[in-house]
């Protein structure tokens, strides 16, 4: 009806704004979480590094197990022989990357030059993988003791000869001989060289009865030269017919208890044609 007065609800306030506030994880299982990535990191980084390991011992062992197949080759040795190869250090995956191994080093305890017996090692630097790609170095250099030199007593002198001894630069041979009934100690110190693949022996100085005589005076004189002739001429030993053709004769020396033979192929193949056939002595 109208003039009555009608009851108004009273006005409901505005709810308030609320402020969400975002829980923080406590902070000890926040480090607890950077531990374990940490040791997840440092797992993976040990499992990559022996991986790495296990993989360069292998590619060692097969790059060894490869060059000493080739030196038994080149050098024309069983198959069982002793060959000792070192690779020195760096890595050698990495150098496998490149193509090529950087140092080598090989020793051969016993290996034999036709007559001539000892031991050798050969240096060869930048050895490609590639068996036709030619080798940066490759020297080789092979060491006769006395007792190896009384193998080749024939080449040095036509007499029996008492003894061989080493003094540098020269080989020392003694014997003697007979005159009127009377035994004369003789001596002779002999000079080695290398000329067309061959070892040389040059007699120096004879020494008869603790008289020392420039060969070359001894076969100029008359009375002498004839019988001295045999005795005091220059012989030789082909080297070059028993190596590759590539393994050249550079030098010969005597070097403190032995005679020291070097050779040298620098930019031959190891698996080339100058490597696998044998060289001849002479021009």
């Amino acid at each position: 009806m109208s003039g009555e007065l009608v009851a108004v609800p009273p006005t409901q306030p505005a709810p308030a704004a609320t402020t969400v506030v975002e829980a923080r994880p406590p902070m000890k299982k926040r480090n607890r979480a950077l531990i374990v990535v940490l040791i997840i990191v440092a797992i993976l980084a040990v499992l990559t590094v022996i991986a790495f390991l296990i993989g360069e011992n292998f590619a060692k062992d097969y790059a060894k197990n490869y060059i000493r197949t080739q030196v038994i080759h080149v050098l024309g040795l069983p198959a069982d022989a002793k060959v000792d190869v070192d690779l020195h250090d760096g890595s050698i995956i990495l150098q496998a990357i490149s193509g090529h191994v950087n140092d080598v080093d090989v020793s051969v305890p016993e290996l034999a030059f036709g007559p001539l017996t000892g031991s050798a090692t050969l240096h060869a630097e930048n050895v490609p993988l590639d068996a036709n790609a030619p080798v940066g170095v490759l020297r080789v250099e092979f060491a006769a003791s006395e007792t190896d030199l009384a193998k080749i007593a024939g080449n040095l002198s036509g007499l029996q000869l008492d003894s061989i001894k080493l003094n540098e630069p020269n080989i020392v041979i003694a014997s003697s001989f007979t005159i009127f009934g009377i035994p004369v100690p003789l001596g002779v110190s002999i000079l080695p060289s290398a000329a067309d693949g061959q070892l040389v022996f040059t007699p120096d100085v004879v020494t008869v009865a603790d008289q020392q005589f420039a060969v070359k005076d001894v076969l100029a004189n008359p009375l002498f030269g004839g019988f001295a002739g045999d005795l005091l001429k220059q012989t030789s030993i082909c080297v070059a017919g028993n190596l590759p053709k590539a393994l050249a004769l550079s030098s010969v020396d005597v070097e403190g208890p032995h005679l020291v033979l070097r050779f040298t192929a620098d930019g031959a193949a190891l698996g080339g044609t100058e490597l696998s056939t044998m060289g001849i002595c002479g021009n």
